[in-house]
This record gives C-alpha cells, sequence and structure tokens, in this order.
C-alpha cells in the first residue's frame, strides 16, 4: 500500500499530514519504528519518544500492519475502519493537548493493531480473547466479585469476543445489533476453529446504577439492556475520563446530562462486566 493511500483514508487534518509527511523523512525513523514496540509489560520503546514521533511511528507501522491484515483475509473496509482508530486518538490529544502526537497509552492501546488482534466491525471494535475474571480469585485483588455458577458456566480462558466502544460511537440500537451480527459471521471465517462462547464488555456505559437512571428511550440504556451483566464495582475512573477531558468532576459551561448526573451523583458511576451469550 502507498503511503498516499494511507493518509487518504486516515483523514488527518492537512496540518498533521504535513508534520507526519516531514516527519517520515527522519533517517533514524525506520529504526526508531523496528524497536518501537520492544520492551516488557508494556514499557515499548516508543512510549518514550515526544507525541509526534510516536504517531508518525505508528502511522508508519501501518503499511505493513495493513499487509498482514490482508494475509488473514481481511477486508480493506474493516482494515481502513481499524486504522482510523489512530487518526480519531490523535485528534482527542490534539483536542486536550494542543499538541501533534498521542499519548503514551494510545501507544499501548496500538498494541493491538500491531498484533493484528482488533477489528474495527460496524460500530464497535472486536477482539478475540480468553475470558478473565477481574476478581481476587483471578488477580490478587477483590476489584469485582462474580457468582461461581457464572464461573463454572463460562470458565477462566474460555474463548470470547471482547468488544470496545470508541470515543463518539453511535450506539442506535440497530447499529449495535448489526454490528454485532456482523461479528460472529466475520469471526466464524476468520478464527473457524476456536467457538467463541460469548460478546464480553467491560464498560461503566453498562454500570446498573447508572443504566437504571436513564430514560427507556436513551441509546445508553438499550446498549446495557443487551447484556447480562454479570460483576460490577464503584470505581467511577473511567466514566469521568470518558465524561470530562480531564477526567476531573466540575460544573461545565454547558453539561450534558451525564455529566449533569456525575456532578450530582458520581456515587451513581462505576464499572460493570457484561456479556452476550451466543
Amino acid at each position: 500500500m502507498h503511503i498516499d493511500k494511507l493518509f487518504s483514508e486516515l483523514g488527518y487534518p492537512d496540518e498533521t499530514e504535513q508534520m507526519i509527511r516531514n516527519r517520515l523523512t527522519d533517517p533514524e525513523l525506520e529504526e526508531i519504528a523496528e524497536n518501537a514496540y520492544s520492551g516488557e509489560e508494556f514499557q515499548f520503546e516508543l512510549c518514550n519518544r515526544r507525541p509526534l514521533t510516536r504517531l508518525t511511528v505508528v502511522t508508519y507501522l501501518l503499511l505493513s500492519k495493513y499487509s498482514d491484515y490482508k494475509e488473514k483475509g481481511v477486508p480493506d473496509c474493516i482494515i481502513f475502519d481499524t486504522f482510523r482508530d489512530v487518526s480519531l486518538r490523535a485528534g482527542l490529544y490534539y483536542r486536550r493537548t494542543g499538541d501533534v502526537g498521542i499519548s503514551r497509552e494510545d501507544v499501548i492501546w496500538f498494541r493491538h493493531i500491531m498484533n493484528v488482534k482488533i477489528f474495527k466491525i460496524g460500530v464497535l471494535q472486536f477482539q478475540p480473547f480468553e475470558m478473565i475474571y477481574l476478581d481476587e480469585e483471578t488477580i490478587g485483588e477483590p476489584y469485582m466479585t462474580f457468582q461461581e455458577e457464572q464461573k463454572r458456566a463460562l470458565p477462566n480462558g474460555a474463548p470470547v469476543i471482547n468488544f470496545h466502544i470508541q470515543h463518539g460511537a453511535g450506539l442506535e440500537y440497530q447499529a449495535v445489533g448489526q454490528s454485532l451480527q456482523k461479528a460472529w459471521d466475520f469471526f466464524r471465517t476468520y478464527d473457524p476453529d476456536i467457538r467463541f462462547r460469548a460478546f464480553l464488555c467491560g464498560s461503566w456505559l453498562l454500570y446498573p446504577p447508572m443504566t437504571k437512571r436513564l430514560d427507556s428511550t436513551s441509546r445508553i440504556r438499550q446498549f446495557a439492556e443487551r447484556f447480562k451483566i454479570i460483576g460490577s464495582c464503584k470505581d467511577s475512573r473511567q466514566a469521568m475520563e470518558n465524561l470530562f477531558e480531564d477526567g476531573e468532576r466540575r460544573v461545565l459551561p454547558r453539561m450534558t446530562t451525564l455529566q449533569q448526573m456525575a456532578v450530582d451523583h458520581e456515587e451513581w458511576f462505576g464499572f460493570a462486566c457484561g456479556i452476550i451469550e451466543e
């Protein structure tokens, strides 16, 4: 794939694209890219670089990742939808900091693309995964609790399809349903030897004390009602990070319904784990 095609699909703002193109001419870039994802426990070498270098290297690596995705039979529409997470996160980083680049956390997240382990299908991102229960028995700390019956029915290590909700994702009921169905079909073709047992999602959008207070027509509530909620906790950090750009709960000049709820009742917000069984 030619770099011009990649830029066309990513849709960076003109200034961002030009800064990346200029940085791509650096003779050291290829060496930086070669070692970008070396390191243990997510301490990748690329995390130590400047924000623009991080974004440039990830963009450069997408050229080879395109070939890796194609070798697995993934169609272009899914590949480029998946890759656009890079330009999405670069845009969020610019809005938050005023700088062109991506964060250390973004670099770590993009390991999924580098490993060809994430796919944007419709409005959601999907990842082949093994079931894990975030409880004391499994992770050594009592983050959540789960019923033993649930853990027997879907044990740790069982193949599942983990999915993620990008910032600003459209959660219209029909669009979500189509995304889920297309994902089932895709993974039956992509990994035909694996019988995935369920969809898995961990998100603040599933936390029952919040969702039950939303109107029945709320897209978030309708989204959450698709799931069997199997565990939850009062950790509201993800909610605050998504509702407030700096993660700090506070009164804003203009507030969404959820932002107002968070300001008035932070105790209604937390994190929940849900499954949708086949």
